[in-house]
């Protein structure tokens, strides 16, 4: 699987009087297998983003090509790409509306035109995956907490068999423990089921000790694309643009200012508190 963008932009009310830019000549290639981060404040053009990437929406101009297929060619497949590219909206426990669990899980499939038996073992394959019990499948979806409406409607996209899942915002709303167990998942399915997952969202505290790389929008361009750890060597641009660093990120960078000799970058609390450990065992500073 690949994904890529050619000289992309998009513009809001086009020809209208009336337009607002929302991405501006992007380029990006995605491949098979990636955790990738988009993070950006809001209105920085990274939702947008997301929505070519399925045909929700349609460029303005440029290019987007599917496993080297121009989406935009009058023989491609949108409807495929649909099922091969997963949106998870910001707030999906909002779209949930079926009766019980299991046959919302099922709506997607069954839209596929898919045969029953089908549907059934992708739906029950899709709600071991994001944990939700056999307990749990005939139970009214708006019974569930946050934490399980939101899984539930992960597996719902799950069950689209999805080679890309994009997630908007997929902790918005959620307590410390919600976040860290819909993060853990998203891990956990990429891992485990080799699924190229792209998340959203303007919180670099949530993102960046689970992405492997990351890429940060401003005004609807990307004006940083890498590792995390690179990325974060940016704290001054960062906050320009009203992202900043990881606390535990910030801290390493305050106490290299004040001269001492702590190398490489560190994203977590704990790789922080390592690094800081090994410094004061040693007491290196810059002379």
């Amino acid at each position: 699987m690949s994904i890529k963008l050619q000289n992309v932009s998009y513009i809001y009310g086009l020809n209208s009087g009336h337009e607002k830019v929302a991405l501006r000549d992007i380029n990006l290639e995605i491949n098979d297998g990636g955790f990738i981060g988009i993070a950006g404040h809001t209105g920085s053009g990274k939702s947008t983003l997301v929505q070519l990437l399925d045909g929700l929406e349609r460029a303005s101009s440029g290019k987007i090509y599917y496993n080297g297929q121009d989406i935009y060619d009058k023989s491609f497949d949108m409807r495929g790409l649909r099922a091969k590219v997963g949106l998870v909206f910001q707030y999906p426990e909002h779209q949930l509306f079926e009766t019980t669990v299991i046959n919302d899980v099922q709506f997607g499939p069954k839209n596929l035109g898919l045969p029953l038996l089908e549907v059934e073992l992708r739906s029950y394959e899709a709600l071991k995956m994001t944990g939700i019990g056999d307990d749990l499948i005939d139970v009214s979806p708006f019974a569930l907490s946050g934490g399980q409406k939101r899984r539930v409607a992960i597996a719902g996209v799950l069950a689209m068999k999805p080679e890309v899942l994009v997630l908007d915002e997929p902790a918005a709303g959620l307590d410390p423990a919600g976040r860290a167990e819909i993060f853990g998942l998203l891990k956990k399915l990429h891992k485990e089921n080799n699924i190229t997952v792209i998340i959203v969202s303007h919180s670099m505290e949530d993102i960046a000790k689970y992405v492997e790389r990351l890429i940060v929008m401003n005004n609807g361009s990307i004006v940083l694309d890498g590792k995390p750890a690179e990325i974060f060597q940016f704290e001054k641009e960062l906050e320009k643009i009203g992202l900043g660093v990881p606390q535990a990120a910030k801290v390493i960078h305050q106490l290299r200012d004040a001269g001492a000799l702590i190398k490489g970058e560190y994203i977590t609390a704990d790789e922080s508190a390592e690094a800081i450990y090994k410094w004061l065992k040693n007491g290196e500073y810059k002379r």
